[in-house]
């Protein structure tokens, strides 16, 4: 009987730790699978504070003796909060002193509206020169396939092009692995650019027209080929993100050169986390670089030509 007895005492101490465990760090450990987990909804403070220890675990800038006085504060603020929006703007602060200028806060309806603006690329050609208008794409498992299928199909089509410019003007970025995968005949398999971490670097590649650690991986119908042309990028002050990490990809390419206006100068790598609300929080966990080194951090990456023509310029350079 005393054996039973200590068996159910230690079982049941075992539980508790169990369920505190769980109660503590579940929400946390849960959004990094893709899940937070609760009990019970949580109070708006609770909410809040989940959202914080999310951006200190995860934010480029979440440490150091600012981000201390920042978090207490937030933290004595939202024990006011009587709902998860009352807490928005408070996390929109963390983000911005624990992620930097890149971070934010998407609410489900912003999700909606972003999800329904996904435009396809379109490939025109003009004699000799192929170009290729790369908008934004945010939802990949949607139509990220018909976005990269748009390009590669006309790729393949006019394959006798003897240059081609990609205009990344107004890509204001989302998910690269489309992008990557649509314009990947006319770069080099292997290494693309890096993401400078904290503590480490890690390497976006490109294999089998797929975009390897950047984005999402697309898997197309149409069999991976290769076009040795030199490529003209355009950019101006609206490629930002993700769209500045497939200019940084071609930078690292021969017989490339770049037009247009400096970008935006989110040059960044952001991961993206639930709330309990199904909003999200997207925090800054990296910064892209170069093949050769270079990081631009938050500030723009400036063309090789800087002109108010770079259509015009990067025809003229390809038909030289």
């Amino acid at each position: 009987m005393k054996l039973i007895k200590w068996t159910t005492i230690i079982l049941s101490i075992f539980t508790l730790v169990g369920v505190f465990l769980v109660y503590q760090f579940g929400p946390v450990v849960g959004a990094q699978l893709g899940k937070p987990f609760y009990f019970f909804p949580p109070s708006a403070e609770r909410y809040g504070k989940v959202a914080i220890e999310m951006i200190e675990l995860n934010g480029y800038y979440a440490s150091g003796e600012k981000w201390e006085e920042v978090k207490e504060e937030l933290k004595n603020e939202m024990k006011i909060a009587s709902s998860y929006e009352n807490t928005y703007s408070f996390i929109e602060k963390a983000l911005q002193e624990g992620g930097g200028k890149h971070s934010f806060l998407l609410t489900k309806e912003n999700q909606q509206t972003l999800s329904a603006q996904d435009e396809m690329p379109t490939v025109t050609r003009e004699s000799d020169v192929l170009i290729i208008r790369l908008p934004e794409h945010i939802d990949a498992a949607a139509n990220g396939k018909q976005y990269a299928e748009t390009v590669l199909q006309e790729i393949k089509r006019n394959a006798d092009v003897k240059g081609a410019i990609i205009d990344l003007r107004g890509n204001s970025g989302g998910d690269m692995g489309p992008m990557i995968t649509a314009v990947s005949p006319f770069l080099k398999d292997g290494d693309l650019l890096y993401y400078e971490y904290i503590d480490r670097d890690l390497t976006v590649q490109l294999e089998d027209g797929k975009s390897i650690g950047g984005g999402t991986q697309i898997e197309t119908d149409i069999s991976p080929f290769k076009l040795d042309v030199p490529v003209a990028v355009l950019i101006d002050d609206g490629t930002a993100s993700s769209g500045e990490a497939v200019l940084m990809a071609f930078m690292g390419q021969q017989n490339t050169k770049t037009f247009g206006q400096p970008t935006a100068g989110y040059a960044s790598a952001n991961v993206t986390l639930p709330l309990y609300d199904n909003a999200m929080i997207n925090v800054t966990v990296a910064y892209n670089k170069t093949l050769d080194g270079k990081i631009f951090y938050d500030n723009p990456v400036i063309p090789e030509v800087e002109t108010d023509i770079p259509l015009e310029k990067a025809k003229k350079w390809l038909t030289e």
